[in-house]
């Protein structure tokens, strides 16, 4: 899949040709190069590209900033500025235009490629919300209306703080920048340092959203709140190089804020991929399975929020399934019986993706979801040793040796790895049987992999 599509304006050849080449490693397609605002604009309006990358001072006549201020006015188009020095009055005007981000001279890869991703993020999430145009101003202050977000590296440690995070924290930016992202979350949302690090790994690790209640008393499970996500930054190759925490400031109201947060976890809790798409593949939720999938099958990719095939001419398939169930949900057409089917086949693995159509609002103006329903059979099944135990009074031992199963081992393999004999995994596996009411090993199988051990449950200590 080509890279989103760059636009760089730099009046000089030289410095044009070299950022030209960096991108392009990085994965981003420069569909051109603009030596002055003039030609900025006319590319901009022709070409219409993802992002602009846009040097401040192009020397004689238009500046980038006035080239910026009228692309601006008319194209919803990222701007990134480019510059190796602007003094306080240009910095108030290049502010005034409300570019996507900074990126000062001398810079390194990594700031580059941070830059570009956030902008592209930021422009995402905004378009699956239903926003065109330029980032609204804010009334009270009519100063550009900024995210508050803080970003981290791969090891975790904050890089990047916006001004508006500084201000909804109260911190200044050397108390910020450097620590560990895990002791950031745990306190702000006033949980252990241990449970806030793995949040983070998870991120980083398997490239799943988070999504973190903010409230006055710091109680996860209340009813109302402000819902941060904190979401894995990606490469144009699909590679995790950091994380962002984006803070929410609309609080989620009474009950329906609740049952948001219920519907997302009892989604996670699925033992099958599920992703909800819009139209133009924007992703609205994905579940954990589904993450898993992305992370162990590199033929599908979500970058920057969006889902699509590496391969192009699976892409396009997959383009035109989610086409045809949007329609069928803009008909109000809904029957699952009806969903479509497609086998994706990957670098040696397959993914089966089933799209069922969800219809719009009853008047029609909300726009209308897909679910794709996502299954990998070479992906080792979560099955719960908290459910095995607990529900069907499994042993510790008894409980592995089903886990095992599930998994694809058979029972002489699963025995070795128990270091056991398979006479003694054969007595477990009756105890098993007469636990479950079952009495062959495929039927188990079958009943662990579609029951509530398929569900990702952890019980407390003690209930």
């Amino acid at each position: 899949m080509a890279g989103e599509q760059i636009l760089v304006v730099e009046d000089q050849r030289a410095v044009a040709g070299a950022l030209q080449m960096r991108l392009r490693g990085l994965g981003y397609a420069v569909m051109a190069i603009a030596k002055d605002g003039l030609e900025a604009i006319e590319k901009a309006t022709e070409l219409q590209p993802d992002l602009i990358l846009m040097d401040i001072k192009l020397g004689e006549g238009m500046d980038g900033i006035e080239a910026a201020e009228q692309i601006r006015s008319s194209l919803d188009i990222p701007v990134v500025y480019v510059s190796a020095y602007v003094d306080q009055k240009l910095l108030e005007r290049a502010r005034e235009t409300r570019p996507a981000g900074f990126i000062n001279k001398p810079f390194t890869t990594k700031d580059l490629l941070t830059t570009i991703d956030l902008a592209l993020f930021q422009r995402s999430e905004r378009v699956g919300l239903g926003i065109r145009g330029p980032a609204p101003i804010s009334q009270e202050t009519e100063e550009p209306a900024k995210d508050a977000i803080v970003t981290a590296d791969i090891e975790g440690r904050v890089n990047f703080v916006s001004e508006s995070a500084k201000q909804l924290l109260g911190w200044r930016r050397k108390q910020i920048v450097g620590r560990a992202l895990g002791e950031v979350i745990a306190e702000v949302y006033r949980i252990e340092r241990e449970a806030a690090a793995k949040i983070v790994d998870r991120t980083l690790r398997l490239g799943g959203e988070e999504r973190l209640v903010r409230t006055d008393d710091g109680n996860q499970d209340a009813s109302s709140g402000k819902v941060d996500v904190l979401t894995p930054l990606r490469d144009a190759e699909g590679q995790s190089f950091g994380a962002a925490l984006k803070f929410a400031t609309v609080r989620v109201g009474g009950s329906s804020g609740a049952q948001a947060r219920a519907f997302a976890k009892a989604i996670d809790a699925l033992p099958v991929g599920m992703a909800i798409v819009t139209e133009d593949m924007q992703v609205q939720h994905m579940n954990a399975y589904a993450r898993d999938i992305l992370n162990h099958n590199r033929g599908l990719d979500c970058t920057n929020n969006r889902l699509s095939a590496r391969d192009r001419n699976l892409d396009e398939k997959l383009r035109q399934l989610v086409a045809a169930a949007a329609a069928k949900a803009q008909a109000g057409i809904e029957d699952g019986s009806d969903a479509m089917f497609i086998k994706a086949p990957m670098i040696r693995d397959q993914v089966e993706v089933i799209a069922t159509p969800v219809a719009s609002g009853p008047r029609g103006d909300e726009p209308a979801c897909v679910i794709l329903y996502l299954f990998d059979a070479s992906l080792e099944r979560h099955v719960s040793h908290d459910v095995l135990t607990r529900l069907y009074g499994l042993t510790q031992t008894e409980g592995k040796l089903v886990q095992l199963l599930v998994g694809g081992s058979t029972l002489d393999n699963a025995a070795t790895r128990l270091d056991i004999s398979v006479n003694t995994a054969r007595t477990h596996l009756k105890h098993v049987f007469h636990k479950t009411g079952i009495n062959r090993q495929a039927e188990l199988v079958h009943r662990i992999e579609t029951g509530p051990a398929g569900l990702m449950i952890n019980f407390n200590e003690g209930h």
